[in-house]
């Protein structure tokens, strides 16, 4: 069937429904809002809304004995019988029913068959990085329908790194007022360009959480702490070991400025932090970073070396657990489990705390974590970091990545997987487009259907259909992407890619075909 994510089971059937322009719909009342969505659909497809009738063909009933995420759907030529035990399996298998559509001749009609359906890892995620380059509401509303459409179910923001801090803090303004805002930005065809800024109100992140929630996703909010904190420090110098004037940070790669763990006013800053966001964000995780935290500085640092002699610290290893223990803590006092890269995950490490895998050369390490009992989501680089190049990371290769590695015994600490977008070279909806479609539908199917269940030849052929949902949606994805290419290619692309001549290929190309639009 023409449905990516491919669902579990399903069986084609002949014929079609046709909804008549009198149809009629009928539901159990707790799915009344999928209920709703499913005629906001009809009608924009058909001009007519379907009312609800007793004995419509239509139909969404509760079924008790299926999974949470579990949804059944049955069309035939007479009927549309959709059945999930909650809102959430029935909103999935609405996008699987949007899927089988066709109108032709101002005909409306669905494909025949038999869904049984459920995801395999219950946590299917896309991170979208809004620090280095800032996208407005607007674009994460957006963004937020185009994942449910794959039936991802987290987005994670990273809201601070060194290059900018995207969330207004009440309680500190100078975080916005100075952190928001960088004087330039590097790229690599133009060197320096003029001044980028931009933040969330507290009042944008609550539009944002809502909308996900009535699209059945879980919005994580990530302040990266104790490295990629020049923002911060920008505004609050005196937290940097060094406790000297810094800018928010123009270029990219790894500052060797963090916080100082040693400093006691960091402590109470974060907090506050973390305590107006939890008001705001109120899914189970957030997220503390933990990465790429150079320990340069806190070796010379009489604050970090007071604080590892006061905690019967080791060495600076340690130091950094401890300060993430700190905040792993406070989190559990507000209910939420603490997210941290793999990176920054150390034997002292709270052992509640849910592992990211990304880091390559890293995977003995996440496995040894994962079979002592900790909880994991991988995000693994060669094959989930979309804002690499498709030189790097082809179509086929996030298709054929399998995130249970070879050695893990306990694959249920496996939560899933989460797609990247990092932005320090990707600064619009056109260029994000471009990285995650279409291998973004690819890591969908990584995460909802079974290994056995997956064929890339079979995945391949039902391109051309979500294709045509691409287009209907102002989707910019990336054309031909769908051979492996052979090593010289890729060493092609790779330079094209450093040169930004791929996306300037594409960009020119999709000029010539169509208008852009809101998308929405």
């Amino acid at each position: 069937m023409n449905i990516t994510p491919l669902p579990n089971v399903c069986k084609s059937m002949p014929g079609v429904f046709r909804v008549e322009k009198d149809a009629t719909i009928n539901y159990s009342q707790e799915l009344k809002a999928t209920a709703e969505m499913l005629s906001d659909y009809l009608e924009e497809a058909t001009g007519h809304r379907p009312e609800r009738s007793p004995h419509a063909p239509i139909n969404l009933t509760l079924d008790f004995s299926l999974d949470d995420e579990q949804y059944q759907l049955f069309i035939d030529q007479q009927n549309i019988h959709l059945a999930a035990r909650t809102d959430r399996g029935a909103f999935y298998g609405l996008q699987s029913l949007k899927q089988l559509m066709t109108i032709a001749d101002g005909c409306v009609s669905f494909a025949c068959g038999v869904i049984d359906d459920r995801p395999r890892f219950p946590y299917r995620g896309v991170m979208l990085d809004v620090a280095r380059h800032f996208f407005p509401k607007e674009e994460v509303l957006r963004l937020i329908e185009l994942i449910a459409f794959h039936k991802f179910n987290f987005l994670h923001l990273h809201l601070s790194d060194d290059q900018g801090w995207r969330v207004e803090i009440a309680s500190g303004p100078l975080l916005t007022e100075i952190g928001s805002s960088r004087r330039a930005t590097y790229s690599r065809r133009k060197g320096y360009s003029g001044p980028h800024r931009g933040y969330y109100t507290q009042a944008e992140l609550k539009e944002i959480v809502a909308h996900a929630r009535r699209h059945h996703i879980e919005v994580i909010p990530e302040i990266d702490m104790p490295g990629h904190m020049n923002a911060l420090i920008a505004a609050h110098p005196d937290l940097s070991c060094l406790r000297a004037p810094i800018g928010v940070r123009c270029d990219f790669g790894i500052s060797p400025i963090t916080l100082c763990p040693g400093c006691a006013e960091v402590y109470p800053l974060l907090s506050e932090i973390i305590r107006e966001l939890v008001d705001i964000f109120d899914g189970p995780y957030f997220h503390l970073g933990g990465d790429e935290a150079p320990k340069k500085h806190w070796k010379k640092c009489p604050r970090c070396q007071k604080a590892i002699r006061d905690h019967d610290l080791k060495n600076e290893k340690e130091l950094q657990a401890h300060f993430l223990n700190y905040f792993a803590e406070l989190l559990r006092t507000y209910g939420k489990t603490p997210i941290i890269w793999n990176d920054g995950v150390t034997e002292t490490i709270d052992p509640d705390a849910i592992l990211q895998h990304w880091k390559f050369f890293t995977r003995k390490k996440t496995i040894r974590e994962i079979n002592s009992g900790r909880k994991a989501i991988i995000s693994d680089y060669f094959h989930l970091y979309l804002d690499l190049p498709y030189a790097a990371i082809p179509l086929r290769k996030t298709y054929s990545f399998d995130p249970l590695f070879h050695g893990i015994k306990y694959p249920d600490n496996v939560l899933g997987i989460e797609a990247t977008l990092w932005t320090e070279w990707i600064s619009d909806r056109q260029k994000a487009d471009f990285h995650l479609f279409p291998r973004l539908s690819a890591a969908a199917e990584v995460a909802w259907t079974e290994r056995e269940n997956k064929s890339y030849d079979d995945f391949i052929s039902r391109l051309t259909h979500l294709y045509d949902h691409y287009r209907k949606m102002n989707i910019g994805y990336a054309e031909g992407r769908e051979n492996y290419p052979n090593l010289p290619a890729r060493l092609i692309g790779l330079f094209s890619w450093f040169k930004d001549e791929d996306w300037e290929m594409h960009r020119k190309k999709r000029k010539t075909k169509q208008p852009e639009n809101d998308g929405r």
